[in-house]
C-alpha cells in the first residue's frame, strides 16, 4: 500500500462522501498519483486538500480528473496555485456540482480572477472564497461585477 493509498484510507469518512488530506503536504507528485486513484472516491461531495503544494499542474490534474463529479465543496487552500491552475479550475467541466470553492492564500493573479468572473460555471457558486491571493484592482473589479459571480453569497476577495 503506498503511501498515498494510507492517506485516502485515514482521510475518507466511513460514508465515502468527505475527503479530508488537509496538511498532507503531498506534493505535485503525489496529487497526481492520487487523482490516478480517483474512481475510488466518486462519491465524495466535501474534498479538503489544503496545504499541500500541489502548485498550477496539481490544480490542474484536480481539474481534469473526471471522478469528481460529485464534488460540492471543494477546499485548496494554501497550494501556491497560481493563474494557471486558476483558469483551469474555473473552466473545468469535470466540478459540477461545487457550490463552495475555497482557495485562500494561494498565488492567484488577474488572470485567474477573470477567469472566475467569466466562467459559466460561476453562477453555482454560493461561497468562492479567494481571500489573500495576489490580483489587483483589477482582479477585485473583475471578480465583484461579474454577472457571472451575482448570487454568490460569499464572495471572499480581499487581499489583506
Amino acid at each position: 500500500m503506498s503511501r498515498i493509498d494510507d492517506f485516502i484510507k485515514e482521510g475518507l469518512s466511513e460514508d465515502g462522501t468527505i475527503l479530508n488530506l488537509r496538511d498532507k503536504f503531498i506534493g505535485l507528485r503525489g496529487t497526481m498519483e492520487l487523482m490516478t486513484k480517483a474512481e475510488t472516491f466518486k462519491n465524495v461531495k466535501t474534498f479538503v486538500f489544503s496545504n499541500n503544494q500541489i502548485e498550477d499542474e496539481g490544480a490542474e490534474a484536480i481539474a481534469q480528473c473526471p471522478y469528481l463529479q460529485n464534488l460540492e465543496v471543494l477546499t485548496l487552500n494554501n497550494n501556491e496555485v497560481g493563474d494557471e491552475g486558476a483558469v483551469a479550475l474555473a473552466r473545468s467541466t469535470n466540478l459540477p456540482k461545487v457550490t463552495h470553492f475555497s482557495l485562500f492564500g494561494n498565488v492567484i493573479g488577474d488572470e485567474g480572477a477573470r477567469a472566475f468572473a467569466e466562467s459559466e460555471t460561476s453562477k453555482k457558486y454560493i461561497k468562492l472564497d479567494l481571500y489573500k491571493n495576489q490580483f489587483s484592482r483589477e482582479g477585485i473589479k473583475a471578480l465583484t461585477e461579474s454577472p457571472n459571480l451575482k448570487n454568490c453569497e460569499e464572495l471572499e476577495i480581499y487581499r489583506e
